[in-house]
């Protein structure tokens, strides 16, 4: 029971790194580079499980998941907009490869996310309360 407590747990931490990342992107969608400057990069979150495949296969209880790292995407968009302050002689300026629409999916997984999670430690801690009124008889 204390596993699935601690599973959620990582499961409750990993889902708001996922929405701070996700959301930093969508607020930075339109930040451009100035010239000489980078604009802002989207970033991603990369999970992975907190057991390794051999204790999985030798049936090990799962011990939830973690950021295993957060990933930089390099690519921009350039758009034409000689008025813009940020263009470059060209008249080009540089966004950042952002899709906001994809982006607020990936916000709407992360909080289905977390809400799976908090309902589990919801449904273990009323376990664990019967538990106890069993136990004081």
């Amino acid at each position: 029971m204390f596993q699935a407590i601690n599973a959620s747990g990582s499961g409750l931490t990993t889902a708001r790194k996922w929405m701070e990342v996700t959301s930093n992107n969508i607020v930075n969608a339109n930040t451009t580079g100035a010239p000489g400057a980078e604009p802002y990069h989207r970033r991603s979150v990369v999970l992975e499980s907190n057991n390794n495949f051999a204790s999985m296969l030798d049936g090990a209880p799962t011990n939830g998941v973690k950021v295993k790292s957060i990933e930089t995407d390099r690519n921009e968009n350039l758009v034409y907009d000689p008025t813009h302050p940020h263009a470059n002689e060209e008249g080009y300026v540089r966004y950042p490869n952002i899709d906001v629409t994809a982006e607020m999916t990936n916000v709407m997984v992360a909080q289905k996310m977390y809400e799976a999670n908090t309902s589990v430690l919801n449904a273990n801690k009323k376990m664990l309360d019967k538990d106890l009124e069993i136990g004081r008889g």
